[in-house]
């Protein structure tokens, strides 16, 4: 109201003078909402652990006498103190190398061998000169990953076996098309108790071309779908300062959705029997899944809302190798080394809701930090090849994952090529 006379009375004054009074009122509103917008935020989106904000949601509605529900919240709030583990949700999809484009990688090499035609006797394109057209390939494979443990995230251990199936088509001498299929289970035990079960579907499209002698480029587009099964071991706090395990286990279960694109290139240097080129790749994803929400009846399920989450890594590495020639085939070791960036993926907030709260539906909920995914790791890929008559290979490859701060990885795969 008082906003009001001293208005009226600087247009009795004048205009000038009033549209200043009026920019200043303006420009106190604002920064009053912008400072008002920023506090909400961080009373609703401050990043804290899990157990920190599951905590303060806890205690706040125990606190509230109209904050329960019915179930076993009501009794757990009944007592004792509120308290929290560390969540499961987002663990797993921390950013990590695309299997696809390790997997890819022995494909790629194979391809360049075609356009090595002044080659000495003892290099592989005496028998690559043979393959036709067409072109089928089966790898199979496991990898094992470790998570380390962290104040935003659980650790765990992993077992990824994997399976890809794929042909192409020579539609030039030197532009590959071909269509695979990956399918993928990833099965681990958190740390702290339950554990997650992921089977993932990958159709994907690839395209080999070679745009010069020596050198090569590969692009892949995918599509994943995720189904995972996720068992968090929920425990609320203490009573009387003595740590109590009320709870237990909440299953989760949810899809998701991936959306790759890799692209790899190289050039490769022959020196006799020896050949040596840098690689670079580019891997760019976007992963989603809809909200969904635990079951059991502890008392503690939890509602997760949408989450999303963009990669953008490049690799920069060195590729080696070596052919021998022997009475049934050409061996070919293989080594490569990769320094890989992550240039996109970020810690993520995630909003909860316990499930048995009153306000479940209608309330903030709280939020949690994911961790802080790694920005530089190694990559490291040793194998070898046999190359046949009549266009067959078989490979063997050995990969592993240092000095990434979250996780280490070891992994292996054979596989074999036929073209006719």
């Amino acid at each position: 109201m008082k906003i009001d006379l001293k208005q009226n009375s600087t247009l009795r004054n004048g205009a000038a003078r009033d549209q200043r009074f009026s920019s200043r009122i303006d420009k106190v509103s604002l920064a009053s909402f912008v400072l008002l917008a920023a506090a909400l935020s961080g009373q609703t989106v401050e990043a804290q652990t899990f157990n920190d904000a599951s905590t303060a949601e806890l205690d706040r509605i125990c606190r509230n006498p109209g904050g329960l529900g019915t179930g076993n919240l009501d009794t757990i709030c009944s007592a004792l103190q509120a308290g929290g583990t560390t969540a499961a949700a987002g663990i797993g999809s921390q950013s990590q190398p695309s299997s696809l484009l390790i997997s890819q990688q022995q494909l790629k090499d194979a391809q360049t061998q075609k356009e090595r035609k002044k080659r000495p006797p003892a290099s592989a394109d005496v028998i690559a000169a043979q393959w036709g057209k067409f072109s089928t390939f089966l790898t199979a494979g496991a990898t094992t990953l470790r998570h380390y443990q962290n104040p935003f995230e659980d650790g765990y251990n992993a077992s990824i076996p994997a399976v890809t199936l794929g042909g192409g088509y020579a539609i030039l001498n030197n532009l590959e098309v071909g269509l695979a299929f990956n399918y993928a289970n990833a099965k681990g035990n958190y740390n702290s108790g339950g554990g997650f079960d992921s089977n993932s579907y990958t159709p994907l499209l690839y395209i080999n071309y070679l745009p010069f002698d020596n050198a090569f480029a590969n692009l892949a587009l995918s599509y994943t779908r995720r189904n995972q099964t996720t068992d968090r071991f929920a425990v609320a706090g203490t009573t009387g300062g003595t740590p109590t395990t009320i709870g237990g286990i909440t299953t989760g279960n949810f899809n998701a959705n991936q959306y790759t694109l890799n692209f790899l290139s190289g050039y490769d240097f022959a020196i006799d029997n020896i050949t040596i080129g840098p690689r670079v790749g580019v891997d760019v994803r976007q992963w989603e899944i809809n909200s969904y929400h635990e079951s059991s009846n502890t008392g503690l399920e939890l509602r997760y809302n949408d989450q999303h989450q963009t990669s953008l890594q490049t690799t920069l590495g060195l590729f080696a190798s070596s052919a021998h020639s022997f009475s049934f085939g050409v061996i070919v070791p293989q080594v490569n080394v990769a320094w890989v960036h992550e240039h996109a993926n970020d810690s993520r907030i995630i909003n909860a809701h316990f499930i048995q709260a009153a306000d479940s539906t209608t309330g903030p909920g709280f939020f949690f930090q994911t961790e802080n995914p790694a920005r530089d790791w190694a990559l490291i890929d040793v194998g070898a090849s046999l190359l046949m008559q009549k266009g067959l290979q078989a490979f063997a490859n050995f990969t592993t994952i240092q000095g990434n701060s979250n996780f280490e990885s070891y992994g292996g795969n054979v596989g074999v090529r036929m073209e006719w």
